[in-house]
């Protein structure tokens, strides 16, 4: 039976949830605003197979990519992140009548896994979502599709790979899983928290929220921010590291306890295809490198490379990359992250939407003045460049 006696054990996935026969876990959420399976002794029939499922008690072993590329899809890029890859890939499966799981905005601005079945509904899982997707019985959902003899490409964190590979019993042929070089898993009940005091200071209701937004630069990407106020939607950017809620993320403030040792990042989480930023795209691929993204793909799986083929084949534009070159400046390949000493600490004073932001504002570590300058000059000579490029 599952007991979550080191919360850094658990990682959250819901592996344990969907595969007890007796429904006897749910998931609870803790002071910190993530999720953890409990077990009622009174139902469970000790079988075991809660912790068979586990990604953390079953790790898998690390393995390097079969082929590494730097793409970009030149017709998918708005509202991505990097270089589009997500939506082609996406696009194709559902011309080809599968279906897609991925995280997407709910009605109320949480975030959750969804299904989509047509290309008007992939709008939702475009973009980065820094939030742990709630799952809800994606699994089992997963399953039933799979056993149908649909096809399914689902899109998550390596450890939401791991539980569906360990629940599913092993990868199944028409799946295609797609991770992503994960940050890490920053808290759900933070960030509800967070939407309710930014809707409180804006007056509004926050109906869109765009974590990447590279309207403006892709290195020194935006938040923006959609409220409805008096019937009408404004739009409110802010710069990465002026939005506490996303300068604590990057600075590993809000991550899931697990994260810091996650048992499924760098190359062990089993999926097909693995998603990344570019960051270091001038030294990688620099015909690229005009500050509108591309992004780095490992290619995991001889399925992953046959889905790629068809990619390339359809258009997408790639250059061949050397996995420890393309890996440099992205801390989703770590094998571990450390911990912030301030940690504790600030999740213990995170208790209401009141005064949240400013809270959180104090926390933040800013950059050194040298830092600031260098990105600064960066990114203006990259827009320099994308203009001339036009």
């Amino acid at each position: 039976m599952i007991r979550i006696t080191d919360k850094s054990l658990c990682c959250g996935c819901t592996a344990c949830v969907n595969a007890c026969p007796v429904q006897c876990i749910v998931m609870r959420r803790d002071r910190e605003g993530f999720d953890y399976p409990v077990a009622n002794p009174d139902i469970c029939i000790s079988c075991g197979k809660c912790e068979t499922v586990c990604p953390v008690l079953n790790p898998q072993s690390e393995s390097d990519p079969l082929a590494v590329f730097a793409a970009r899809s030149e017709a998918d890029m708005e509202g991505c992140s990097s270089g589009g890859l997500f939506p082609m890939l996406a696009g194709k499966y559902l011309q080809e009548g599968g279906v897609v799981y991925g995280a997407a905005f709910m009605a109320d601005m949480t975030v959750g896994h969804a299904d989509v079945t047509d290309s008007a509904g992939l709008e939702r899982l475009k973009g980065s979502k820094y939030v742990q997707s709630d799952l809800y019985a994606v699994f089992e959902e997963v399953r039933d599709l799979l056993e149908d003899g649909k096809r399914v490409l689902f899109a998550g964190t390596p450890c939401q790979i791991a539980g569906l590979d360990n629940y599913l019993g092993g990868r199944k042929g028409n799946l295609l899983a797609v991770d992503v070089a994960c940050h890490g898993a920053p808290s759900p009940g933070l960030w509800e928290k967070y939407v309710a005091a930014y809707e409180k200071r804006s007056g509004g209701r926050l109906c869109r929220v765009s974590f990447r937004d590279k309207s403006e630069s892709w290195r020194q990407y935006s938040v923006k921010y959609d409220v409805l106020s008096d019937g009408v939607v404004k739009s409110h950017r802010v710069h990465k590291m002026d939005d506490p809620y996303m300068a604590l993320f990057l600075q590993d403030m809000t991550l899931r306890p697990s994260c810091y040792s996650c048992p499924a990042r760098n190359g062990r989480s089993g999926s097909d295809l693995t998603l990344a930023d570019l960051w270091n795209v001038s030294e990688v691929a620099p015909e690229f490198d005009d500050d509108r993204g591309a992004s780095l793909v490992l290619v995991n799986t001889d399925a992953g490379l046959r889905m790629f083929d068809a990619l390339v084949r359809d258009g997408l534009k790639t250059v061949p990359a050397d996995f420890g070159t393309g890996r440099k400046r992205n801390a989703g390949f770590d094998a571990a992250l450390t911990m912030p000493e301030k940690r504790e600490e600030f999740f213990k004073g995170v208790h209401s939407a009141e005064d949240l932001i400013g809270y959180m504002s104090s926390f933040v570590v800013r950059k050194t003045l040298f830092r600031t300058v260098y990105e600064k000059v960066h990114t203006f000579l990259a827009v320099i460049k994308k203009k001339l490029l036009r």
